[in-house]
């Protein structure tokens, strides 16, 4: 009888166990699929903001994943309807006459899933 229940309780510790495993790793790539929202911030050189600039988010394949104009304070909202995906990134950013302006940080940004990222893109002075 002894042996019996021994067997029956590694059978459910078993089951109990790869039922574990399944939802974790379930939730996790479902985690992946949870968008997030990329709050973004433009300033100058002498870190004033930086209005009107058109910004692009440049994905790991150097595809344009999302863009949009900077308001006059120098913000832009991505995500907030469509959602971003989580990955890393980095910007492109151009001033109304379409000159692309010089990055100085950040190099890349790492958005995780599910969250609001906030990015402060400082850029050096304009190309004479």
């Amino acid at each position: 009888m002894a042996s019996n229940t021994r067997m029956l309780l590694a059978a459910i510790t078993g089951v109990l166990a790869s039922a574990l495993i399944l939802g974790a790793t379930a939730s996790c790539g479902m985690m992946q699929n949870i968008p997030s929202v990329m709050k973004i911030t433009v300033l100058d050189e002498h870190g004033h903001p930086y209005g009107f600039v058109s910004i692009s988010v440049i994905n790991e394949q150097g595809l344009v994943v999302s863009s949009g104009q900077a308001t006059d304070r120098g913000t832009l909202i991505l995500g907030k309807n469509e959602g971003m995906k989580s990955g890393t990134y980095t910007f492109v950013v151009k001033n109304v006459s379409g000159l692309e302006l010089p990055i100085l940080s950040p190099d890349k940004v790492v958005v995780p899933p599910g969250r609001t990222v906030d990015v402060v893109i400082k850029l050096g002075p304009a190309p004479s």
